[in-house]
């Protein structure tokens, strides 16, 4: 059976897939556009202000009342595992993630618990928005669907047992976690020699970057959202939103489901009792998140798998041109890249939401639920012959 050509990316495409619009392909980052990313890395603040990305406005709270916004924002609305993000995007005029977020966690009542300065939340959440670099894939859509995903995961008795400063940072992680991407992977930017590797040794190069990014952003001035606790509860939440982030690196995966596993094997589940606990569960329901769109309904799903493939044959051209080996995955003349992705859901999406549902009590029937979506989706895929 012969597989379905992969689209054509750009705004003057029609991108479809299985009778869907693909509309994150609406968008493409040829190699000039990927080279303007990669050199905007690591100077995406210049002074004590935001280095200009020709983005203007911001997401303002609260929503017009009675407005189709309003309604998409509420929190029995947004715990829908099928959320409408794309729809959100439209209503929101393109600011996705700070109205996610803003609704998010206006829904915890962490405003109130915590008195949180809105306009400084309001300035946080669109700064983080702005610094997002417009990747096919890595852009401020991912970063509200993987703010949802968490706020589904943590949604309920594990938010209730959270203490909520906690609970703030491990739902601030969505933004912050792949801030200022450019649509290139780490290897490519070691292989370049690119100033943000060498300045990480190497190691966990964009991850340590997009929460660096985060935590000085924060420091600028009105931009400090957890300037309402002392400087010792600061400094521990400034910690712990790094530890979480960091764990959203790939090369760690294998880590995460070693110490998860631990714990099986000690005969017990995660508790929220326990301050080592807590971090791995927030490091957990992150990661799950992250990699968590292989569960969304088939409709959701294909949006993403067809824009992460996309973003990587984009690197593939911008390496092509450039003269180097190409990146694993990225060669958009050698395979569709859909197969590849099958085998990342089957081998690595799915035995992590099993895990997580048994080590984290609170979400077993959630990621129950998640991975049998997961596999209704593998056999579509393989229906269409991936």
């Amino acid at each position: 059976m012969t597989t379905p050509p992969f689209p054509a990316n750009g705004p003057d495409a029609q991108p479809e897939f299985d009778g869907h619009t693909l509309v994150l392909l609406k968008h493409a980052t040829p190699p000039a556009v990927l080279e303007a990313h990669i050199a905007r890395l690591g100077l995406e603040i210049d002074g004590e202000k935001l280095s200009d990305n020709g983005k203007v406005g911001g997401f303002e709270w609260p929503p017009p009342a009675g407005s189709e916004l309003e309604k998409i924002l509420q929190g029995g609305e947004l715990v829908k595992w099928d959320y409408d993000l794309f729809k959100l995007n439209e209503l929101s005029g393109g600011r996705p993630l700070a109205a996610i977020a803003q609704g998010i966690i206006r829904s915890h009542g962490l405003v109130e618990k915590l008195k949180l300065d809105e306009a400084t939340l309001a300035r946080y959440l669109n700064a983080l928005e702005t610094t997002y670099n417009a990747c096919v894939y890595h852009n401020p859509m991912h970063a509200a669907d993987v703010m949802h995903g968490t706020n589904f995961l943590l949604s309920g008795d594990l938010a209730a047992k959270l203490p909520p400063e906690e609970l703030l940072v491990g739902l601030i992680c969505g933004p912050a976690h792949d801030l200022g991407h450019p649509g290139v992977n780490n290897g490519f930017l070691i292989k370049r020699g690119h100033p943000v590797a060498e300045t990480y040794n190497k190691l966990s190069v964009l991850e340590n970057h997009h929460v660096g990014l985060s935590l000085r952003i924060m420091d600028l001035p009105g931009m400090d959202v957890l300037s309402c606790f002392d400087a010792a509860k600061r400094a521990e939440l400034r910690d712990m939103m790094q530890k979480v982030v960091l764990f959203t690196d790939m090369t760690k995966h294998a880590e995460l489901m070693v110490l998860m596993k631990a714990v099986t094997d000690e005969g017990r589940a995660l508790e929220c009792s326990r301050p080592d606990d807590r971090l791995l569960i927030l490091q957990t329901v992150l990661h799950t998140a992250d990699i968590g769109n292989p569960c969304k309904p088939w409709h959701i799903h294909i949006q993403w798998t067809h824009a992460i493939v996309a973003e990587f044959f984009s690197q593939g051209d911008l390496e092509r041109g450039l003269g180097l080996e190409l990146s694993p995955g990225c060669d958009r003349l050698q395979n569709c890249g859909r197969t590849s992705q099958k085998n990342f859901i089957q081998f690595f999406v799915r035995p992590l939401f099993v895990l997580c549902a048994e080590v984290i009590k609170e979400t077993a029937e959630k990621c129950t639920s998640c991975y049998l979506q997961l596999d209704k989706n593998v056999e579509r895929w393989i229906e269409l012959g991936f």
